[in-house]
């Protein structure tokens, strides 16, 4: 992590990611290490809602860092930027400046929204 970011209690919802500084649009935020999970394994809701899409048969679970601890809103302001198939690990960049203490949000899919309003 290159501590531009914090993990911190959220007003959205339990922990979120927060800015430590000024942070401008396409800066890398963190690069978090990542296991493997089948998508036939049956997991506690708790973890499954940290999953990540990876490849046709797993879900990746971050590791280290920040990385599973972004909330999930429509008007995100980060993304995934690339995952390493080799070294096992997720890339996570900004979309646009982010301010000094502002809560940095991934959107995760169309799935999960239907998955919340349940």
């Amino acid at each position: 992590m290159n501590g531009c970011v914090e993990i911190k209690d959220s007003r959205i919802h339990g922990k979120g990611v927060f800015a430590t500084r000024d942070i401008e649009a396409g800066e890398i935020l963190a690069v978090s290490h990542v296991t493997l999970l089948h998508h036939n394994e049956q997991l506690p809701e708790a973890i499954a809602t940290l999953e990540f899409p990876w490849d046709d048969e797993h879900y990746a679970l971050c590791l280290s860092n920040v990385g599973s601890f972004f909330n999930h809103d429509k008007n995100f302001n980060a993304k995934v930027k690339s995952q390493d198939k080799d070294g096992l690990t997720q890339t996570f960049a900004s979309t646009r400046s982010i301010e000094k203490g502002e809560e940095v949000f991934i959107y995760y899919n169309d799935d999960f929204e239907e998955f919340v309003q349940a």
